[in-house]
Protein backbone atom coordinates (compact mmCIF):
# COMPACT_ATOMS: atom_id res chain seq x y z
CA UNK A 1 0.00 0.00 0.00
CA UNK A 2 1.55 3.43 -1.55
CA UNK A 3 0.05 6.43 0.62
CA UNK A 4 0.66 10.01 -0.62
CA UNK A 5 -0.49 13.22 1.06
CA UNK A 6 -1.17 15.18 -2.23
CA UNK A 7 -3.03 18.16 -3.20
CA UNK A 8 -6.35 18.20 -5.24
CA UNK A 9 -4.51 19.84 -8.22
CA UNK A 10 -2.43 16.93 -7.80
CA UNK A 11 -5.34 14.01 -7.76
CA UNK A 12 -6.62 15.48 -10.72
CA UNK A 13 -4.07 17.23 -13.30
CA UNK A 14 -3.20 13.44 -13.84
CA UNK A 15 -4.56 12.04 -16.92
CA UNK A 16 -6.46 9.33 -14.93
CA UNK A 17 -9.62 8.14 -14.46
CA UNK A 18 -11.18 6.99 -11.18
CA UNK A 19 -13.53 4.62 -11.58
CA UNK A 20 -16.23 3.73 -8.99
CA UNK A 21 -17.19 -0.23 -9.44
CA UNK A 22 -20.77 -1.63 -9.20
CA UNK A 23 -20.06 -2.82 -5.48
CA UNK A 24 -20.17 0.73 -4.30
CA UNK A 25 -23.54 2.73 -3.10
CA UNK A 26 -25.09 5.07 -5.01
CA UNK A 27 -24.51 9.30 -4.24
CA UNK A 28 -25.66 10.05 -1.22
CA UNK A 29 -23.95 12.90 0.55
CA UNK A 30 -26.49 15.74 0.90
CA UNK A 31 -26.29 19.60 2.13
CA UNK A 32 -26.67 19.59 5.60
CA UNK A 33 -24.24 16.57 6.51
CA UNK A 34 -21.91 16.92 3.53
CA UNK A 35 -21.77 19.65 1.61
CA UNK A 36 -22.16 22.79 4.08
CA UNK A 37 -19.31 21.37 6.36
CA UNK A 38 -17.03 20.96 3.21
CA UNK A 39 -18.01 24.64 1.78
CA UNK A 40 -17.47 26.06 5.36
CA UNK A 41 -14.08 24.09 4.55
CA UNK A 42 -13.06 25.82 1.34
CA UNK A 43 -14.46 29.34 2.26
CA UNK A 44 -12.15 29.14 5.57
CA UNK A 45 -9.15 27.64 2.82
CA UNK A 46 -9.76 30.63 0.50
CA UNK A 47 -10.52 33.67 3.16
CA UNK A 48 -6.63 32.57 4.84
CA UNK A 49 -4.94 32.72 1.29
CA UNK A 50 -6.92 36.03 1.08
CA UNK A 51 -5.88 37.25 3.91
CA UNK A 52 -1.77 35.41 3.58
CA UNK A 53 -0.44 38.49 2.81
CA UNK A 54 2.64 36.35 1.49
CA UNK A 55 2.58 34.18 4.48
CA UNK A 56 2.48 30.68 4.19
CA UNK A 57 -1.20 28.80 4.33
CA UNK A 58 -2.18 26.23 6.08
CA UNK A 59 -3.73 23.21 3.98
CA UNK A 60 -7.01 21.28 4.98
CA UNK A 61 -7.30 17.55 4.88
CA UNK A 62 -10.58 16.32 3.57
CA UNK A 63 -9.89 12.73 4.17
CA UNK A 64 -8.81 9.38 2.93
CA UNK A 65 -8.52 7.66 -0.87
CA UNK A 66 -8.49 4.01 -1.36
CA UNK A 67 -7.09 3.46 -4.94
CA UNK A 68 -6.84 -0.17 -6.57
CA UNK A 69 -4.42 -0.13 -9.46
CA UNK A 70 -6.67 -1.68 -12.75
CA UNK A 71 -5.23 -3.11 -16.21
CA UNK A 72 -6.34 -0.61 -18.84
CA UNK A 73 -6.42 -1.69 -23.12
CA UNK A 74 -3.56 -0.28 -24.58
CA UNK A 75 -4.24 3.56 -26.13
CA UNK A 76 -6.24 3.86 -23.18
CA UNK A 77 -5.71 6.78 -20.40
CA UNK A 78 -4.27 4.97 -17.07
CA UNK A 79 -7.27 3.62 -14.64
CA UNK A 80 -7.47 3.53 -10.79
CA UNK A 81 -10.63 1.94 -8.73
CA UNK A 82 -12.07 3.81 -6.03
CA UNK A 83 -12.20 1.20 -2.97
CA UNK A 84 -13.12 4.23 -0.55
CA UNK A 85 -13.57 7.68 -0.99
CA UNK A 86 -15.92 7.85 -4.16
CA UNK A 87 -18.41 9.85 -2.36
CA UNK A 88 -15.08 13.08 -1.78
CA UNK A 89 -14.22 12.70 -5.26
CA UNK A 90 -17.80 12.85 -7.10
CA UNK A 91 -18.48 15.58 -4.84
CA UNK A 92 -15.00 17.50 -5.63
CA UNK A 93 -15.61 17.27 -9.10
CA UNK A 94 -19.00 18.66 -8.80
CA UNK A 95 -17.51 21.45 -6.81
CA UNK A 96 -14.77 22.34 -9.07
CA UNK A 97 -17.54 22.57 -11.98
CA UNK A 98 -19.68 24.70 -9.47
CA UNK A 99 -16.64 27.36 -9.34
CA UNK A 100 -15.60 27.29 -13.04
CA UNK A 101 -19.36 28.00 -13.68
CA UNK A 102 -19.32 30.44 -10.89
CA UNK A 103 -16.35 32.31 -11.88
CA UNK A 104 -17.48 32.69 -15.42
CA UNK A 105 -20.47 34.72 -14.15
CA UNK A 106 -18.04 36.80 -12.06
CA UNK A 107 -17.05 38.29 -15.56
CA UNK A 108 -19.79 41.19 -16.25
CA UNK A 109 -18.56 41.96 -12.71
CA UNK A 110 -15.03 42.75 -14.05
CA UNK A 111 -15.69 43.93 -16.92
CA UNK A 112 -13.20 47.23 -17.47
CA UNK A 113 -11.07 46.41 -14.58
CA UNK A 114 -7.85 45.01 -16.84
CA UNK A 115 -6.43 43.42 -13.82
CA UNK A 116 -9.25 42.09 -12.22
CA UNK A 117 -10.40 40.21 -15.78
CA UNK A 118 -7.04 38.95 -15.92
CA UNK A 119 -6.99 37.27 -12.48
CA UNK A 120 -10.23 36.09 -13.22
CA UNK A 121 -9.15 34.23 -16.72
CA UNK A 122 -5.83 32.71 -14.58
CA UNK A 123 -8.50 31.68 -11.99
CA UNK A 124 -10.48 29.84 -14.51
CA UNK A 125 -7.66 28.32 -16.58
CA UNK A 126 -6.40 26.55 -13.48
CA UNK A 127 -9.40 25.05 -12.57
CA UNK A 128 -11.16 24.11 -16.20
CA UNK A 129 -7.97 20.92 -16.39
CA UNK A 130 -9.21 19.53 -13.03
CA UNK A 131 -12.82 18.54 -14.42
CA UNK A 132 -11.86 16.66 -18.06
CA UNK A 133 -8.97 14.53 -19.58
CA UNK A 134 -8.16 15.86 -22.61
CA UNK A 135 -6.35 13.00 -24.06
CA UNK A 136 -9.33 10.67 -24.27
CA UNK A 137 -9.76 7.60 -26.54
CA UNK A 138 -13.62 6.68 -25.22
CA UNK A 139 -16.08 9.57 -24.69
CA UNK A 140 -16.49 8.46 -21.07
CA UNK A 141 -12.46 9.00 -20.79
CA UNK A 142 -13.67 12.39 -20.74
CA UNK A 143 -14.75 12.49 -16.79
CA UNK A 144 -11.54 12.62 -14.45
CA UNK A 145 -14.12 10.15 -12.19
CA UNK A 146 -16.57 7.72 -13.61
CA UNK A 147 -19.62 6.95 -11.11
CA UNK A 148 -21.08 3.44 -10.30
CA UNK A 149 -24.14 2.97 -12.83
CA UNK A 150 -27.30 4.39 -11.43
CA UNK A 151 -25.15 7.99 -11.23
CA UNK A 152 -23.51 8.25 -14.46
CA UNK A 153 -26.42 10.28 -16.02
CA UNK A 154 -26.93 12.86 -13.72
CA UNK A 155 -23.20 13.64 -13.27
CA UNK A 156 -22.74 13.64 -17.26
CA UNK A 157 -25.65 15.84 -16.65
CA UNK A 158 -23.93 18.33 -14.33
CA UNK A 159 -20.46 18.37 -15.94
CA UNK A 160 -21.23 18.44 -18.94
CA UNK A 161 -23.67 21.41 -18.63
CA UNK A 162 -22.51 25.21 -19.60
CA UNK A 163 -22.67 28.37 -16.85
CA UNK A 164 -25.40 29.90 -18.69
CA UNK A 165 -27.67 27.08 -18.46
CA UNK A 166 -26.75 24.72 -15.97
CA UNK A 167 -27.88 21.11 -15.31
CA UNK A 168 -30.64 19.95 -17.73
CA UNK A 169 -31.78 18.07 -14.84
CA UNK A 170 -31.80 20.39 -11.64
CA UNK A 171 -33.88 18.06 -9.87
CA UNK A 172 -31.29 15.07 -9.18
CA UNK A 173 -29.21 15.07 -6.31
CA UNK A 174 -25.50 15.87 -7.95
CA UNK A 175 -27.40 19.21 -9.65
CA UNK A 176 -28.09 19.88 -6.14
CA UNK A 177 -24.87 19.65 -5.04
CA UNK A 178 -23.57 21.53 -7.58
CA UNK A 179 -26.17 24.30 -7.34
CA UNK A 180 -25.36 24.63 -3.71
CA UNK A 181 -21.96 25.14 -4.38
CA UNK A 182 -22.08 27.46 -7.11
CA UNK A 183 -24.52 29.47 -4.97
CA UNK A 184 -22.00 29.82 -1.91
CA UNK A 185 -19.45 30.85 -4.53
CA UNK A 186 -21.05 33.57 -6.12
CA UNK A 187 -21.73 35.10 -3.51
CA UNK A 188 -18.45 34.69 -1.79
CA UNK A 189 -16.72 36.27 -4.88
CA UNK A 190 -19.22 39.16 -5.19
CA UNK A 191 -18.06 40.73 -2.14
CA UNK A 192 -15.65 42.94 -3.27
CA UNK A 193 -11.98 42.77 -4.61
CA UNK A 194 -13.47 40.38 -7.13
CA UNK A 195 -9.88 39.44 -8.77
CA UNK A 196 -8.27 38.69 -5.34
CA UNK A 197 -11.27 36.87 -4.23
CA UNK A 198 -10.84 34.73 -7.91
CA UNK A 199 -7.80 33.64 -7.35
CA UNK A 200 -7.70 32.83 -3.83
CA UNK A 201 -10.85 30.62 -4.42
CA UNK A 202 -8.69 28.49 -7.08
CA UNK A 203 -5.93 28.55 -4.96
CA UNK A 204 -7.41 27.07 -1.60
CA UNK A 205 -9.32 24.18 -4.00
CA UNK A 206 -6.30 23.37 -6.01
CA UNK A 207 -3.35 23.77 -3.73
CA UNK A 208 -4.97 23.95 -0.08
CA UNK A 209 -7.39 21.06 -0.15
CA UNK A 210 -5.58 17.69 0.77
CA UNK A 211 -6.10 14.16 0.58
CA UNK A 212 -4.03 11.17 1.73
CA UNK A 213 -4.13 8.37 -1.82
CA UNK A 214 -3.35 4.95 -1.01
CA UNK A 215 -2.82 2.70 -4.13
CA UNK A 216 -3.28 -0.92 -3.14
CA UNK A 217 -0.09 -2.89 -3.65
CA UNK A 218 -1.01 -6.26 -5.70
CA UNK A 219 -1.05 -8.27 -2.82
CA UNK A 220 -3.79 -5.94 -1.07
CA UNK A 221 -6.82 -7.41 -0.44
CA UNK A 222 -8.85 -4.61 -1.98
CA UNK A 223 -12.30 -6.65 -0.06
CA UNK A 224 -10.81 -6.84 3.45
CA UNK A 225 -10.00 -2.78 3.07
CA UNK A 226 -13.03 -1.87 2.04
CA UNK A 227 -15.20 -3.81 5.00
CA UNK A 228 -12.72 -1.93 7.56
CA UNK A 229 -13.30 1.38 5.71
CA UNK A 230 -16.59 3.53 6.27
CA UNK A 231 -16.27 6.42 4.12
CA UNK A 232 -15.71 9.98 5.98
CA UNK A 233 -19.29 11.51 7.00
CA UNK A 234 -21.78 9.15 5.50
CA UNK A 235 -21.25 5.37 7.37
CA UNK A 236 -21.35 2.51 5.12
CA UNK A 237 -24.96 0.84 5.63
CA UNK A 238 -24.53 -3.01 5.97
CA UNK A 239 -26.59 -3.89 2.70
CA UNK A 240 -23.49 -1.87 1.25
CA UNK A 241 -21.25 -4.42 2.46
CA UNK A 242 -23.66 -7.61 1.90
CA UNK A 243 -23.43 -5.79 -1.92
CA UNK A 244 -20.00 -5.47 -2.12
CA UNK A 245 -19.29 -8.84 -1.00
CA UNK A 246 -21.47 -10.88 -3.67
CA UNK A 247 -20.00 -8.63 -6.63
CA UNK A 248 -16.86 -9.23 -5.50
CA UNK A 249 -17.48 -12.96 -4.84
CA UNK A 250 -18.67 -13.15 -8.35
CA UNK A 251 -15.79 -11.40 -9.92
CA UNK A 252 -13.38 -14.20 -8.05
CA UNK A 253 -15.45 -16.55 -9.77
CA UNK A 254 -15.32 -15.17 -13.47
CA UNK A 255 -19.47 -14.15 -13.40
CA UNK A 256 -20.64 -11.34 -15.28
CA UNK A 257 -21.39 -9.48 -12.62
CA UNK A 258 -22.81 -6.27 -14.39
CA UNK A 259 -25.59 -8.25 -15.52
CA UNK A 260 -26.06 -9.86 -12.10
CA UNK A 261 -26.03 -6.10 -10.51
CA UNK A 262 -29.07 -5.26 -13.20
CA UNK A 263 -30.63 -7.92 -13.29
CA UNK A 264 -31.10 -8.22 -9.16
CA UNK A 265 -29.27 -5.41 -7.33
CA UNK A 266 -29.56 -2.33 -9.44
CA UNK A 267 -33.47 -1.68 -8.12
CA UNK A 268 -32.11 -0.82 -4.48
CA UNK A 269 -29.44 2.00 -6.06
CA UNK A 270 -31.84 3.33 -8.58
CA UNK A 271 -35.13 3.98 -5.66
CA UNK A 272 -32.73 4.79 -3.27
CA UNK A 273 -35.06 7.16 -2.02
CA UNK A 274 -37.33 4.14 -0.56
CA UNK A 275 -34.39 1.60 0.25
CA UNK A 276 -32.51 3.74 1.93
CA UNK A 277 -34.92 5.55 3.91
CA UNK A 278 -34.46 5.28 7.72
CA UNK A 279 -37.40 3.46 8.98
CA UNK A 280 -38.27 2.82 12.47
CA UNK A 281 -38.26 5.49 15.76
CA UNK A 282 -34.96 5.69 18.20
CA UNK A 283 -32.49 3.10 18.59
CA UNK A 284 -34.10 0.72 16.37
CA UNK A 285 -34.31 3.62 13.60
CA UNK A 286 -32.57 1.93 10.15
CA UNK A 287 -32.17 2.00 6.28
CA UNK A 288 -35.27 0.27 4.97
CA UNK A 289 -32.31 -1.79 3.03
CA UNK A 290 -31.40 -3.21 5.88
CA UNK A 291 -34.80 -3.95 7.67
CA UNK A 292 -35.00 -5.64 4.40
CA UNK A 293 -32.05 -7.73 4.66
CA UNK A 294 -32.57 -8.44 8.37
CA UNK A 295 -35.96 -9.86 7.35
CA UNK A 296 -34.44 -11.69 4.64
CA UNK A 297 -31.68 -13.64 6.26
CA UNK A 298 -33.93 -14.47 9.36
CA UNK A 299 -36.07 -16.33 6.91
CA UNK A 300 -33.10 -18.78 6.20
CA UNK A 301 -31.36 -18.79 9.12
CA UNK A 302 -34.31 -18.94 11.23
CA UNK A 303 -32.71 -17.66 14.07
CA UNK A 304 -32.95 -13.97 15.83
CA UNK A 305 -30.21 -11.86 14.26
CA UNK A 306 -29.44 -8.48 16.13
CA UNK A 307 -29.47 -5.28 13.43
CA UNK A 308 -25.94 -4.14 14.10
CA UNK A 309 -24.75 -7.61 13.28
CA UNK A 310 -26.57 -8.49 9.89
CA UNK A 311 -23.37 -8.35 7.91
CA UNK A 312 -21.60 -10.80 10.11
CA UNK A 313 -24.56 -13.04 9.89
CA UNK A 314 -24.77 -12.70 6.60
CA UNK A 315 -21.34 -13.77 6.24
CA UNK A 316 -21.54 -17.24 8.29
CA UNK A 317 -24.67 -17.84 6.60
CA UNK A 318 -22.86 -18.06 3.05
CA UNK A 319 -20.16 -19.78 4.55
CA UNK A 320 -21.82 -22.63 6.01
CA UNK A 321 -25.35 -22.64 4.34
CA UNK A 322 -26.66 -20.95 1.41
CA UNK A 323 -26.98 -22.43 -2.03
CA UNK A 324 -23.95 -24.29 -3.81
CA UNK A 325 -23.18 -25.27 -7.08
CA UNK A 326 -21.98 -28.27 -8.22
CA UNK A 327 -18.18 -27.62 -7.59
CA UNK A 328 -19.29 -26.76 -4.14
CA UNK A 329 -18.68 -22.53 -4.76
CA UNK A 330 -21.36 -19.93 -3.42
CA UNK A 331 -24.00 -19.82 -6.00
CA UNK A 332 -24.31 -16.11 -6.59
CA UNK A 333 -26.75 -15.76 -9.29
CA UNK A 334 -29.06 -17.69 -6.66
CA UNK A 335 -28.01 -15.69 -3.44
CA UNK A 336 -28.86 -12.37 -5.46
CA UNK A 337 -31.85 -13.51 -7.41
CA UNK A 338 -33.61 -14.93 -3.93
CA UNK A 339 -32.72 -11.39 -2.98
CA UNK A 340 -34.35 -9.78 -5.67
CA UNK A 341 -37.32 -11.30 -5.13
CA UNK A 342 -37.74 -11.35 -1.45
CA UNK A 343 -37.13 -7.55 -2.07
CA UNK A 344 -40.39 -7.39 -4.17
CA UNK A 345 -42.29 -9.73 -1.82
CA UNK A 346 -41.33 -6.86 1.30
CA UNK A 347 -42.49 -3.80 -0.83
CA UNK A 348 -46.21 -5.84 -1.19
CA UNK A 349 -45.78 -6.16 2.62
CA UNK A 350 -44.49 -2.51 3.26
CA UNK A 351 -47.09 -0.85 1.09
CA UNK A 352 -50.06 -3.25 -0.39
CA UNK A 353 -52.29 -2.42 -3.35
CA UNK A 354 -53.65 -5.11 -4.79
CA UNK A 355 -57.16 -6.86 -4.00
CA UNK A 356 -57.15 -9.99 -2.76
CA UNK A 357 -57.69 -10.89 1.03
CA UNK A 358 -53.99 -11.15 1.23
CA UNK A 359 -53.72 -7.97 0.65
CA UNK A 360 -56.46 -6.66 2.93
CA UNK A 361 -54.62 -8.85 5.59
CA UNK A 362 -51.33 -7.14 5.06
CA UNK A 363 -53.02 -3.62 5.43
CA UNK A 364 -54.55 -4.26 8.53
CA UNK A 365 -51.15 -6.00 9.68
CA UNK A 366 -49.47 -2.43 9.00
CA UNK A 367 -52.04 -0.52 11.21
CA UNK A 368 -51.38 -3.41 13.98
CA UNK A 369 -47.79 -2.69 13.53
CA UNK A 370 -46.40 -6.14 14.15
CA UNK A 371 -43.52 -6.06 11.84
CA UNK A 372 -41.58 -9.55 13.72
CA UNK A 373 -44.06 -11.79 11.13
CA UNK A 374 -42.59 -10.09 7.78
CA UNK A 375 -39.91 -13.38 7.80
CA UNK A 376 -42.80 -15.50 7.86
CA UNK A 377 -44.53 -13.92 5.55
CA UNK A 378 -41.52 -13.72 2.67
CA UNK A 379 -41.35 -17.74 3.32
CA UNK A 380 -45.23 -18.26 2.76
CA UNK A 381 -44.84 -15.79 -0.24
CA UNK A 382 -42.32 -17.65 -1.80
CA UNK A 383 -43.37 -20.80 -1.62
CA UNK A 384 -44.74 -22.60 -4.50
CA UNK A 385 -46.98 -24.94 -2.62
CA UNK A 386 -48.86 -21.27 -0.76
CA UNK A 387 -50.84 -20.56 -4.11
CA UNK A 388 -52.85 -17.00 -4.19
CA UNK A 389 -55.57 -18.79 -2.31
CA UNK A 390 -53.40 -20.53 0.29
CA UNK A 391 -51.74 -16.70 0.65
CA UNK A 392 -55.57 -15.32 1.51
CA UNK A 393 -56.02 -18.21 4.18
CA UNK A 394 -52.86 -17.76 5.66
CA UNK A 395 -53.75 -14.14 6.46
CA UNK A 396 -57.16 -14.45 7.51
CA UNK A 397 -55.79 -17.17 9.82
CA UNK A 398 -52.83 -14.82 11.09
CA UNK A 399 -55.63 -11.75 10.98
CA UNK A 400 -57.96 -13.32 13.23
CA UNK A 401 -55.11 -14.14 15.98
CA UNK A 402 -53.98 -11.21 15.74
CA UNK A 403 -56.91 -9.26 15.73
CA UNK A 404 -58.89 -11.11 18.94
CA UNK A 405 -55.35 -10.83 21.12
CA UNK A 406 -55.06 -7.34 20.48
CA UNK A 407 -59.04 -6.81 21.38
CA UNK A 408 -58.13 -8.67 24.29
CA UNK A 409 -55.34 -6.90 25.41
CA UNK A 410 -52.78 -9.82 25.18
CA UNK A 411 -48.64 -9.15 25.57
CA UNK A 412 -46.66 -9.35 22.46
CA UNK A 413 -43.67 -10.24 24.04
CA UNK A 414 -44.05 -13.55 23.21
CA UNK A 415 -44.34 -12.92 19.06
CA UNK A 416 -40.91 -13.14 17.78
CA UNK A 417 -39.92 -16.53 19.49
CA UNK A 418 -43.76 -17.27 18.09
CA UNK A 419 -43.28 -15.70 14.57
CA UNK A 420 -39.63 -17.49 13.85
CA UNK A 421 -41.26 -21.24 15.54
CA UNK A 422 -43.66 -20.95 12.33
CA UNK A 423 -40.92 -19.62 9.81
CA UNK A 424 -39.51 -23.08 10.79
CA UNK A 425 -43.10 -25.09 10.53
CA UNK A 426 -43.50 -23.77 7.27
CA UNK A 427 -40.04 -24.09 5.73
CA UNK A 428 -40.09 -27.66 6.74
CA UNK A 429 -43.30 -28.82 4.97
CA UNK A 430 -43.58 -29.84 1.33
CA UNK A 431 -42.73 -27.25 -0.99
CA UNK A 432 -45.79 -28.36 -3.25
CA UNK A 433 -47.89 -28.10 0.03
CA UNK A 434 -50.06 -25.36 1.18
CA UNK A 435 -49.19 -23.45 4.80
CA UNK A 436 -52.45 -22.61 6.09
CA UNK A 437 -53.54 -25.58 7.64
CA UNK A 438 -49.62 -26.17 9.68
CA UNK A 439 -49.83 -22.45 10.59
CA UNK A 440 -53.71 -22.91 11.88
CA UNK A 441 -52.12 -25.91 13.72
CA UNK A 442 -49.33 -23.96 15.13
CA UNK A 443 -51.35 -21.34 16.04
CA UNK A 444 -54.38 -23.12 17.99
CA UNK A 445 -52.17 -25.99 19.61
CA UNK A 446 -51.49 -24.24 22.88
CA UNK A 447 -54.95 -23.04 24.15
CA UNK A 448 -54.53 -21.98 27.35
CA UNK A 449 -50.85 -20.65 27.15
CA UNK A 450 -49.52 -17.40 26.98
CA UNK A 451 -49.48 -17.31 23.13
CA UNK A 452 -53.00 -18.46 23.11
CA UNK A 453 -55.70 -17.71 20.30
CA UNK A 454 -58.38 -16.22 22.15
CA UNK A 455 -61.56 -18.14 21.98
CA UNK A 456 -65.04 -17.35 20.52
CA UNK A 457 -66.16 -17.21 24.30
CA UNK A 458 -63.02 -15.19 25.53
CA UNK A 459 -63.32 -13.02 22.44
CA UNK A 460 -67.34 -12.12 22.63
CA UNK A 461 -66.87 -11.01 26.24
CA UNK A 462 -64.04 -8.65 25.56
CA UNK A 463 -65.73 -7.68 22.37
CA UNK A 464 -69.12 -6.40 24.05
CA UNK A 465 -67.12 -5.16 26.97
CA UNK A 466 -64.08 -3.33 25.97
CA UNK A 467 -63.29 0.17 26.50
CA UNK A 468 -62.12 0.55 22.50
CA UNK A 469 -62.08 4.31 22.59
CA UNK A 470 -59.48 5.79 24.47
CA UNK A 471 -58.09 2.06 25.19
CA UNK A 472 -56.94 1.35 21.65
CA UNK A 473 -54.83 3.58 19.24
CA UNK A 474 -57.28 5.34 16.83
CA UNK A 475 -55.73 3.57 13.94
CA UNK A 476 -56.78 0.51 15.17
CA UNK A 477 -60.62 1.17 16.14
CA UNK A 478 -60.57 2.81 12.88
CA UNK A 479 -59.32 -0.58 11.30
CA UNK A 480 -62.13 -2.39 12.89
CA UNK A 481 -64.95 0.14 11.83
CA UNK A 482 -63.48 0.04 8.65
CA UNK A 483 -64.04 -4.06 8.19
CA UNK A 484 -67.17 -4.20 9.57
CA UNK A 485 -68.10 -1.80 7.00
CA UNK A 486 -66.26 -3.53 4.70
CA UNK A 487 -68.07 -6.89 5.33
CA UNK A 488 -71.67 -5.84 5.62
CA UNK A 489 -70.78 -3.84 2.24
CA UNK A 490 -69.45 -7.52 0.82
CA UNK A 491 -72.56 -9.58 2.43
CA UNK A 492 -75.23 -7.21 1.05
CA UNK A 493 -78.06 -8.72 -1.01
CA UNK A 494 -78.67 -6.70 -3.11
CA UNK A 495 -75.93 -7.04 -6.20
CA UNK A 496 -75.05 -3.53 -6.40
CA UNK A 497 -71.00 -2.89 -6.18
CA UNK A 498 -69.64 -2.26 -3.04
CA UNK A 499 -68.46 1.27 -2.37
CA UNK A 500 -65.10 2.44 -2.53
CA UNK A 501 -64.09 5.99 -0.54
CA UNK A 502 -61.03 6.63 1.19
CA UNK A 503 -61.53 5.35 5.02
CA UNK A 504 -58.67 7.30 5.89
CA UNK A 505 -60.40 10.58 5.64
CA UNK A 506 -63.12 9.25 7.99
CA UNK A 507 -63.32 10.35 11.49
CA UNK A 508 -64.27 7.98 14.80
CA UNK A 509 -67.24 9.43 16.34
CA UNK A 510 -69.85 8.62 19.29
CA UNK A 511 -73.40 7.71 18.65
CA UNK A 512 -74.22 8.76 22.25
CA UNK A 513 -72.09 11.80 22.81
CA UNK A 514 -69.53 11.63 25.70
CA UNK A 515 -71.66 14.56 27.28
CA UNK A 516 -74.49 12.48 27.78
CA UNK A 517 -75.92 14.07 31.07
CA UNK A 518 -77.82 16.99 30.32
CA UNK A 519 -79.83 15.28 27.53
CA UNK A 520 -79.80 11.83 27.56
CA UNK A 521 -80.97 11.08 31.23
CA UNK A 522 -80.22 7.45 33.17
CA UNK A 523 -83.70 6.03 32.86
CA UNK A 524 -83.01 2.34 34.20
CA UNK A 525 -81.78 2.17 37.49
CA UNK A 526 -79.91 -0.92 37.23
CA UNK A 527 -77.44 1.18 34.87
CA UNK A 528 -74.97 3.57 36.70
CA UNK A 529 -72.99 6.56 35.33
CA UNK A 530 -70.06 4.64 35.94
CA UNK A 531 -71.66 2.17 33.47
CA UNK A 532 -72.77 4.84 31.16
CA UNK A 533 -69.64 6.11 30.89
CA UNK A 534 -67.58 2.73 30.20
CA UNK A 535 -70.03 1.64 27.63
CA UNK A 536 -70.49 4.87 25.58
CA UNK A 537 -66.38 4.11 24.54
CA UNK A 538 -67.61 0.65 23.30
CA UNK A 539 -67.73 -0.57 20.03
CA UNK A 540 -71.08 -0.28 19.65
CA UNK A 541 -71.67 3.04 20.32
CA UNK A 542 -68.90 4.17 18.08
CA UNK A 543 -69.29 4.92 13.83
CA UNK A 544 -67.57 6.37 10.97
CA UNK A 545 -67.95 9.92 9.63
CA UNK A 546 -66.89 12.41 7.50
CA UNK A 547 -64.84 14.98 8.85
CA UNK A 548 -67.88 18.10 7.91
CA UNK A 549 -70.65 15.66 9.40
CA UNK A 550 -68.83 15.34 12.35
CA UNK A 551 -68.73 18.85 12.86
CA UNK A 552 -72.38 18.96 13.07
CA UNK A 553 -72.98 16.24 14.99
CA UNK A 554 -70.75 17.55 17.64
CA UNK A 555 -72.71 20.78 17.68
CA UNK A 556 -76.08 18.86 17.93
CA UNK A 557 -74.95 16.63 20.95
CA UNK A 558 -74.03 20.17 22.66
CA UNK A 559 -77.47 21.48 22.27
CA UNK A 560 -79.26 18.44 23.09
CA UNK A 561 -81.11 17.35 19.55
CA UNK A 562 -82.25 14.13 20.60
CA UNK A 563 -83.34 12.13 17.49
CA UNK A 564 -82.47 9.02 18.29
CA UNK A 565 -82.01 7.15 21.94
CA UNK A 566 -79.62 4.91 22.63
CA UNK A 567 -78.69 3.26 25.85
CA UNK A 568 -75.73 1.56 25.76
Amino acid sequence: MQPSYISVMNVFTQQTRYTVPLFQRPYVWSREDQWEPLWDDVRAAAERVLNANGNPVSAHFLGTVVLEQTPNPTFSLPRREVIDGQQRLTTLQLVLKAAEHALEGIRPLVAGDEDATKAVDIASRQIEPLTSNPAYAEDEERYKVWPTNEDRAPFRDVMDAKAADGPSQPHTRMAHAYAFFRSEFAAWLNIDRHGDRAKALASALKDHLRLIVLDLDVNDEPQAIFETLNAHGTPLLPADLIKNWLLWEGTRQGLDTASLYTSHWRQFDSDSDYWRANVGTGHAARARVDTFLLNWLTRHVREPISAKHLYDRFLDYVGTGGERNDDGKINVPALMMGIAADAQRYREIDAPSGTTRFDTFLRRLKVLDVIVFHPLLLTIMGRPGSTGADCDLCGQILESYLVRRTVCGMQTRGYGTLALSLVEKVAMLPADSPAAPALFAALSATPDGPDRWPSDDTFRTDWLNKKFYGNLRRNRVLMVLRAIEEHYQAQALKSEPVLTFNFDKLEIEHIMPQTWDAHWPLTDPATTRDDRNWKVQGIGNLTLVSSALNKALRWRGQIGVKRVRVSP
